[in-house]
């Protein structure tokens, strides 16, 4: 019997084997391995807008794609080139239009405002179910609405703690902090002013929003850890603490001012000992100064026993008015398996330091060795418990940025008490919601 059961299998696979054709071409059989909706036998142009990622890096995964689907044609336009408000404003404008790319990359804070212009993922593609367990959980809040797949992400990243190790060795400082308290007490130890009270060093970069690029993500982080909703909690004395916690290092501590460069550019150049950052900054850091002695950490928790990280992060997405969206979907679903995943890194590592984090949690591993591992496993760590929002920065998400940019300047600098300062950031987000243009 047995025999009988080989002979058949192999009257069957033979044929394949001589003619290139694969299990997914067998009738009946075939659809076992198939991982969703076939891409139709007929020519299809998919037109895709990236963004920070080169056309030499995604070429090598679309040459994989295209001999796998050689009736598929991809053209991938690289959109990095312009700032991300625009782009967000020339996404947002094209999306209820015809001729609109096929797949556009969005930032994971956007999802939900333009979820009414984009295709979800089809059912039998993948679930939400599925996509919860391969991908972190702050993925599935972002794009997983009423149990539709709006977008995938194209990786992870979020906040980390960038220190200097050299100025930790000299006040003996062995291990980052961990704790907020343990965080601002190692500042003041680290910031070294002249008898004037000018700046030699800073101990770190908090506490202003003109010379700190990613100050919303830090105050972003702060109302997160709080259990803030925003804008509805802005009223609340816990967002006035944490607005109170991140000005204090300005106004009572003076570990940092406007007087200093931008937080990136004061860190290469050894003016600053800590700062907070994306770990996709970091290569700028490290290729402006290549002999940086960098350590890379976790963001300081409130609550260790609750902890709450920050992520930012952007993701593919299909429009609804685009002429192939099941075959954009397929394509997506196969950029975001680990085995690309994995390529792209190694593809993107060629070009630089490290590649962007997985967005796949089942390679989280993957991280924890090599040299890049210093640089990335700090935010791949606490992208299990990662929130997020439209605090988030360089996401194009100008207006709320520069709403929360005009409470801190006012608290700092205009005399306006911490109250009526978010309370006007409140009243800024929510009727600017109610008046933003739906397209």
């Amino acid at each position: 019997m047995k025999n009988k059961i080989l002979t058949a299998v192999l009257l069957v696979s033979l044929p394949l084997f001589l003619t290139a054709c694969t299990l997914r071409d067998i009738p009946v059989i075939g659809k076992l391995f198939s991982g969703g909706p076939k891409v139709a036998n007929t020519p299809v142009t998919l037109n895709m807008w990236g963004l920070w990622e080169s056309p030499e890096i995604m070429d090598a995964l679309i040459q994989k794609y295209t001999t796998l689907y050689p009736n598929v044609t991809i053209n991938y336009d690289n959109r990095s080139v312009v700032t991300p408000s625009l782009y967000k404003d020339t996404v947002k404008g094209r999306l209820p239009q015809a001729g609109v790319p096929d797949i556009v990359v969005v930032h994971n804070s956007w999802v939900s405002e333009i979820k009414d212009y984009l295709s979800p993922a089809p059912a039998s593609l993948i679930t939400p179910q599925v996509y919860s367990q391969r991908f972190y959980p702050v993925s599935t809040q972002s794009a997983v609405i009423e149990g539709k797949i709006y977008a995938a992400p194209m990786y992870y990243d979020g906040l980390v703690l960038a220190y200097n190790k050299s100025h930790f060795e000299e006040v003996n400082q062995t291990t980052p902090p961990t704790a907020w308290e343990e965080f601002r007490r190692l500042a003041l130890d680290l910031t070294q002013t002249t008898k004037e009270g000018d700046f030699v060093r800073s101990g770190a970069a908090i506490g202003t929003a003109d010379n700190i690029d990613f100050f919303s993500d830090i105050l972003g982080l702060m109302f997160a850890q709080a259990g803030l909703k925003v804008p509805d909690d802005l009223g609340s004395k816990a967002a006035q603490d944490a607005l109170a916690f991140y000005t204090t290092f300005v106004k009572e501590d003076r570990v940092w001012d406007n007087t200093l460069p931008e937080a990136s550019k004061a860190f290469a150049q050894g003016k600053v000992s800590m700062i907070f950052t994306p770990t996709w900054n970091l290569l700028d850091i490290i290729k402006a100064n290549p002999d940086l002695n960098i350590g890379v950490a976790p963001v300081p928790q409130a609550l260790p026993e609750t902890p709450v990280s920050w992520g930012s992060f952007w993701m593919y997405a299909v429009p609804k008015t685009g002429q192939n969206t099941d075959a954009a979907w397929q394509f997506i679903d196969f950029l975001t398996q680990d085995e690309q995943q994995l390529a792209m890194f190694n593809q993107a590592s060629k070009f630089r330091t490290y590649g962007a984090p997985y967005s796949s949690a089942a390679l989280a591993p993957q991280s924890s060795s090599g040299p890049s591992a210093k640089y990335i496993k700090p935010v791949l760590d606490t992208a299990p418990f990662a929130a997020s929002g439209y605090f988030a920065g360089r996401s194009g998400n100008a207006f709320q940025v520069d709403a929360l940019k005009k409470a801190i300047n006012s608290t700092l600098y205009g005399g306006v008490s911490l109250e009526k300062a978010l309370a006007i950031l409140k009243t800024t987000l929510v009727e600017g919601k109610a008046l933003a243009p739906t397209q």
